[in-house]
């Protein structure tokens, strides 16, 4: 029994590592590409055709310790799939044929949500949330604006990488009910808790305003209603 212990603890402790290192090794790569990075986040912000000198920086530090904290930030979010590879490896042992199939459309649908999400944020939900929120219905027509470098491109950033784990849960959803750990019967019954709680979420992750809120909202209501879909046709969480 101890053996077995210090053998799961060891597995763990080379998962964890292996996740570490996958987040060090992308934030590396972010780090040097961040000027692409940069052009890419800041193109929302151009589009408004403001003026020539975009962002303004406050301190000496602001643009160092921006482009490391974007590059972290970066390293985790796309070590997103690498960290559900683990987990869900550490948690079913000896897979089996079914089981490693059931791991690689869990990786599979990561993948494809993560670029969904990402795409759906940075031509979508953005754009309009940008535009939305530096019009006139907020600002005078006499007043300038002078944006600030790291607030919003970490803005950008952190609304992407919102989507992007967020946008994650059907997965989460469906391996629940395939482990039987959810029942589609209570899954049916608590709808209207969840897209409560999907309103609450938007709320929370996105800017005080009713556009970015229900951009969020109604793809995440959407996914939703496919998990159910789904768990329908392949009869998943029947036998809690």
């Amino acid at each position: 029994m101890k053996t077995q212990l210090l053998s799961h603890l060891k597995e763990l402790r080379t998962r964890v590592t292996l996740c570490v290192a996958s987040i060090f090794s992308l934030m590396f790569i972010s780090y040097f590409f961040f000027e692409f990075s940069y052009s890419m986040f800041a193109l929302p912000f151009k589009q408004l055709g403001i003026n020539s000198n975009l962002f303004y920086v406050q301190s000496v530090l602001e643009a160092a310790v921006l482009k490391i904290k974007f590059s972290f930030i970066f390293g985790i979010v796309l070590s997103i799939p690498v960290f559900i590879f683990h987990i869900l490896r550490f948690s079913i042992p000896g897979l089996k044929k079914n089981e490693i199939t059931l791991l690689a459309a869990a990786i599979t649908g990561s993948c494809i949500l993560s670029i969904i999400s990402f795409i759906y944020g940075y031509f979508i939900l953005l754009p309009l949330s940008i535009k939305f929120l530096m019009s006139h219905h907020f600002i005078p027509v006499d007043v300038g604006i002078l944006l600030n470098y790291s607030e919003n491109l970490f803005f950008v950033l952190n609304l992407i990488a919102y989507l992007i784990i967020v946008f994650q849960f059907p997965i989460l959803l469906l391996l629940l009910l395939k482990s039987n750990i959810l029942s589609q019967q209570s899954l049916f019954h608590s709808i209207r808790y969840f897209i409560v709680a999907i309103f609450i979420l938007s709320a929370i992750l996105t800017p005080p305003d009713v556009i970015s809120q229900l951009l969020l909202s109604l793809p995440l209501i959407i996914l939703f209603f496919t998990v159910l879909v789904i768990s329908k046709l392949f009869k998943l969480g029947t036998h809690v």
